[in-house]
Order: structure tokens, then C-alpha cells, then sequence
């Protein structure tokens, strides 16, 4: 009974809020801007806000939390949260505002959340998902357990203000609220970019002086292996996404059923809107532009944060080492020396890292391994002098998953790699300046798919690297390329043809179909997607791609915003000359690529050529 009535209450409150001032207020203009009658939209904003209803019973809530429990564990051996962190967030929740924006990798994040909350004591959150998660009678149970369904993407006006302010009234009760931040799972398994709708309710409501202060809460939550990395390979090539329903539902949790590893809970540095925005007052104030500025700013430094906080795995180190030996099988010694200097890497610049990610043992090494053999993402051949592993035929894009989750980590470094190369080619006096060229050349090209500080922070981040990979890079460039061949040759790293040359491939694929259409418009985005899955696949037969997992819908997506955004769909002459300059530039990058590929080569022949190294205990 008193679940019930705790739950009828909170439906009761999202009911009454039509019949708030504010909402009122908010519905009279929207009725004068669009002339429809003004009874017809409180009516539909009364259907929004049954949609939208969400209440908390215990029973309920406690059920969720066993049932993921069961689910996690069948695959996981534990939900992995940092001791410190959790006290940090314990100490902030009662005191202040708070919005989780987690990462979001697949559908068990929310249990993991869920899960870790009450486990640790924490307070139940309200979580915000996606509407085509309601099906029956999963969506009526979770609509009792603080979940709030929602339309994404909604461009129905009255729905727009109806959420707004029902969030704003969520958060004026001090309920810690919850969604992604990147609104739907990531595909390709780095961070993809941040929705902005609920954030920006949030920060207006802020604005508003609903609250006088509100954290923003980074979550990080990955896994050292994902079984739905398989699905998301499938998408990449093409395959229809599933729908969800209670069928679905029954065979995701059957596929849980495993041996994957941890799952890893971090929380990033909160946000304070009052440190960033100032007072209510205060940040109320400004243009529209500004404020839409300070929102992309507040969702950059949420993304950032997340990634920050992401654990380094073991998956993703042997998956970084097999996909850059190119369809060459290794062995466990040479994957050891394959990941050595990355390790080194992270430890000197003590980036968090997931207890499979210490490979300095046969033991440790194998136990990864065979996970992702166990998954199909790698393949293992024990029939000859030595076991070798390999990425299999069909699995490029899943082993790309487990490496691109670590990605950002080495990003600056192998844009440094790729800035050198073209500075060298440049005359001696104009070097210096012809490196920071590059590198913000190269941002430009990437910044669909990563994340960049702003101009000056990222040419400082560059340098600093390059300072810390070596200290006298500076010199080197100035004897010019034999300076920065020998360089790179001396690297305890070489990150840029490992990481980087899959996305110009993709990239480069985009502007070759662009190229083709020299003499009209673009056509629509959804075509020019076909144009390129068919020719990635040709030139996947021609050999004329080194990477497989080049050939990704997803790559594309970013390649065709990419060319959006600089004018090449447009028609016209302008367009056209746009077009050839982009491929001209992409085609740059690759012969780049190439040459720090030639020195990678001659470390792996190197290391091939080395007896094998006695196994480890």
C-alpha cells in the first residue's frame, strides 16, 4: 500500500504541473506564436505528461535492482565502482542538484547504474530513455521505478515545452536525474557526440532560478568485453537495428550468458553551473548565441571528462595490437611487445587502467585472449610450433570496437606523429610554424569523431606531448625528414597509422564518391551512404584498403557531416573545386600514414625476426 501511494503521488505531481503559472504562461505564448486554440494544447500537454509520468516504489525499485543483478551477473564478475569516487559523489547528492550523463555502451548500463546506486547507498536515480523502450509490460514496471520515457528527437512544439518543464519541475525537487549524454549506445565503441535537448532544459531551468546550484556528474561505464559489440558491427555493414520488444528482450538477456569480464563504473569531476555560468542571475543574461556557446562548452567538457575516466583494458590493448599487425597472426610474445610502449605510455602519464590491461604476464594475456576468442573476435591457431592469434575474416569492425574505446588517449600523440611528417616537407625557416598548421589542420578533420579543446590548448597539448615523447622534437624537425624519420623511428609509440588510418580511409572513400558526382548536386545523404558502402567494398576486394573496419556506415556518417559542414554537397562550381581539395588533402594524410606504417613495419619485422621471448609467470 504505501508503494502505491508513493507512486500515485509522483504521478499526481507531473498531472498537477498543467495547471502551474509558469507552464500556463509558457503555453499562451506557444498558443500565440502558432494561433492554435490554447484549451486544445493544455489538453495535450495533460496526454504528454501521462506519457512522460514516472513514480518510485520500493517493491518495484527493489525488484529492478535484483533482476540486474541476475542479469550482470550472469556474464560479469562484478559492477567494479572506485571506492573514493562513490564518497565523493555521497557527499555531494544530499547537498546538491545533480544530473548523471553517463557514457553509454550498451543496453546493461542503466542496471549497472541501478545496481551500483543501491549497493552502495546511494539514492535511486530518475533515469530519462528512450520511449521505444515502454513496450509491455517492461514499461509500465519501469514507469514505477523512476524511469521517465521520452520521444527523442521530437519536433512537436507542445511536446518540446511540456518536457521542459516537467524536467525543470524533476529537478526542482533535489531528485538526482539520469540519461546519456550521447542518447542512444555508441556503435563504434569511442565516445560519440553529446545530445543537447535535455541539457539544455536543464541549464535553463538553472537559468530560470529554479535551483540555485546544479552538478553535472561524468559517468564513464564500460566493460572489459561487450557481447553486443557483434550487433554493432552488423549495423556498420549495413544490418537493420533491431526493434525492442518483449521478445527481444528475453533473447538480450539469454546472450548475457558468459564470461565477460568486469564491468567498469567511473565518475569524472562533477560540474558546478554556478562555477561555470555564474549566479541564476548572472546567467541568465547574454544573447541567445551565448548561451548556446556556454552549452556546447558545458557538453564538450562533460564528454571530455567521461572519456578521461574510461579505463584503459586489456581488450582493447590486444585488439590495438592485432588489427595494426594487419591480418598477420602474432604470438604471445609479440602482442607482449606490441602493447608494451602504450602501457608505458598510460603509466607514465597515469591514465586509469582496468586490472586486464596489466599484459605482463602469458597468464594475463592469455586470459584475455580467450574471452575474445570465446566471443569470436579473434581467432587462435594452435597447430603449429607456436600458438598465434589473429582478427579473423568478418570481425575487423567488432575488434575495432574494443580499440577505438581508448582511442582519445592517444590522440594527440598520433596527430603529433602526422603534423612532423608534413612540417618537414615544408622549407627550414617555416617549419615551427608549418607544424601547428598541420596539427590544427588535421583537428579539423577530425573533430566529428573526437573531442578538441580549443585551438590554444590543443597546439599547447601537441607540443607538450611531443616534449614528453621527445624532448629535443624541435631540433629533429629542423633537420628536416630524415630528422623526423629517424624520430619516429625512436618512439616508444607509434600510434597514428594504428588508430588514425581507418577514419581518413573512411574519409577518403567519402570524397572519391563525392569526386565521382563532379558534374551535379550531391545527391541525398542516404544515398550517398549506399555509394559508399559499394565503393568501400570494392576497394576491400581491390586491396586497396588497409584496414577492413574502414568500411563502416558509421565512418561514413561522420565523413558525409565532415563534407557537410565544408560545403561539399553543395551544387556549383565552388562545390566542385571544394570536392577535388578535400580529396587532395585526405590523399595527403594517407601517403603520411603510410610512411609512419613503413616504420611500424620495420619494428615488427624486427620483432617477428626476434627468437620468441621465454614464457612469463
Amino acid at each position: 500500500m504505501k508503494a502505491r501511494e508513493t507512486a500515485r503521488d509522483r504521478r499526481d505531481d507531473a498531472a498537477s504541473l498543467a495547471d502551474a503559472p509558469e507552464f500556463r504562461a509558457a503555453l499562451t505564448v506557444l498558443a500565440q506564436q502558432t494561433g492554435r486554440d490554447q484549451r486544445q494544447l493544455v489538453l495535450q500537454a495533460r496526454r504528454f505528461l501521462r506519457e512522460l509520468r514516472t513514480g518510485h516504489s520500493r517493491l518495484v525499485h527493489g525488484l529492478w535492482v535484483k533482476a540486474g543483478r541476475v542479469l550482470l551477473g550472469a556474464g560479469y564478475a562484478r559492477i567494479d565502482y572506485e571506492p573514493q569516487q562513490v564518497e565523493r559523489i555521497r557527499a555531494l547528492l544530499p547537498t546538491t542538484p545533480s544530473v548523471v550523463l553517463s557514457s553509454h555502451k550498451s543496453y546493461l548500463d542503466g542496471g549497472a547504474l541501478t545496481v551500483g546506486f543501491h549497493d552502495h547507498g546511494l539514492p535511486p536515480l530518475t533515469v530519462f530513455g528512450g520511449i521505444n523502450m515502454a513496450f509491455w509490460p517492461i514499461g509500465t514496471l519501469w514507469r514505477r521505478a523512476n524511469m521517465v520515457f521520452i520521444r527523442r528527437g521530437s519536433d512537436d512544439a507542445v511536446y518540446r515545452c511540456t518536457l521542459r518543464h516537467y524536467l525543470a519541475h524533476l529537478v526542482s525537487q533535489r531528485r538526482p536525474l539520469q540519461w546519456f549524454v550521447e542518447g542512444t549506445r555508441s556503435r563504434t565503441g569511442k565516445l560519440g557526440p553529446p545530445r543537447l535537448g535535455l541539457l539544455a532544459y536543464i541549464v535553463d531551468a538553472y537559468r530560470e532560478g529554479r535551483i540555485d546550484e546544479l552538478a553535472l556528474l561524468p559517468v564513464s561505464v564500460s566493460y572489459d568485453q561487450l557481447q553486443e559489440v557483434s550487433e554493432y558491427a552488423g549495423e556498420a555493414r549495413g544490418a537493420a537495428k533491431t526493434a525492442e520488444s518483449l521478445g527481444w528482450l528475453l533473447r538480450f538477456v539469454r546472450a548475457q550468458r558468459g564470461r565477460f569480464g568486469t564491468v567498469y563504473v567511473r565518475f569524472g569531476p562533477p560540474i558546478s553551473l554556478r562555477d561555470c555560468l555564474g549566479p541564476p542571475q548572472v546567467a541568465s543574461d547574454g544573447t541567445l548565441d551565448e548561451h548556446r556557446l556556454q552549452l556546447h562548452k558545458l557538453a564538450f567538457e562533460v564528454a571530455c571528462r567521461i572519456n578521461d575516466a574510461t579505463p584503459i583494458t586489456g581488450a582493447a590493448l590486444v585488439t590495438l595490437a592485432l588489427l595494426g599487425a594487419r591480418n598477420r597472426a602474432l604470438t604471445l610474445g609479440q602482442i607482449r611487445a606490441a602493447v608494451h610502449g602504450y602501457l608505458d605510455f598510460a603509466q607514465r602519464r597515469d591514465l586509469p587502467r582496468a586490472p586486464t590491461a596489466r599484459l605482463d604476464s602469458d597468464a594475463a594475456l592469455r586470459t584475455v585472449l580467450d574471452g575474445l576468442v570465446a566471443q569470436g573476435v579473434v581467432l587462435a591457431h594452435h597447430d603449429g610450433r607456436e600458438t598465434v592469434h589473429g582478427v579473423p575474416p568478418g570481425q575487423h569492425l567488432a575488434a575495432a570496437y574494443y580499440r577505438n574505446t581508448i582511442a582519445h588517449f592517444f590522440l594527440i600523440a598520433a596527430i603529433g606523429e602526422l603534423a612532423l611528417l608534413q612540417a618537414a616537407e615544408q622549407a627550414p625557416a617555416a617549419r615551427l610554424r608549418a607544424f601547428d598548421e598541420a596539427a590544427l589542420e588535421l583537428r579539423s578533420l577530425l573533430e566529428f569523431d573526437f573531442f578538441f579543446r580549443d585551438r590554444a590548448a590543443f597546439l599547447a597539448a601537441v607540443r607538450s606531448e611531443l616534449a614528453l615523447l621527445a624532448p629535443d622534437w624541435q631540433g629533429r624537425l629542423g633537420d628536416g625528414e630524415d630528422g623526423v624519420q629517424a624520430l619516429l623511428g625512436e618512439l616508444p609509440t607509434l600510434a597514428s597509422d594504428m588508430l588514425l588510418r581507418p577514419f581518413f580511409e573512411a574519409y577518403g572513400i567519402v570524397a572519391d564518391v563525392l569526386v565521382a558526382h563532379a558534374d551535379r548536386a550531391a545527391p541525398p545523404a542516404a544515398q550517398l551512404s549506399d555509394a559508399c558502402a559499394g565503393l568501400g567494398g570494392q576497394y576491400l576486394l581491390q586491396r586497396r584498403l588497409d584496414y577492413p573496419e574502414s568500411v563502416s556506415l558509421h565512418l561514413f556518417a561522420t565523413g558525409l557531416e565532415l563534407a557537410r559542414r565544408r560545403g561539399l554537397l553543395a551544387p556549383g562550381d565552388s562545390a566542385l573545386r571544394l570536392r577535388a581539395e578535400f580529396a587532395a588533402q585526405i590523399r595527403g594524410v594517407l601517403r603520411r600514414l603510410s610512411r609512419v606504417h613503413a616504420i611500424a613495419v620495420r619494428r615488427v619485422e624486427a620483432t617477428l625476426a626476434t627468437p620468441p621471448a621465454p614464457p612469463q609467470r
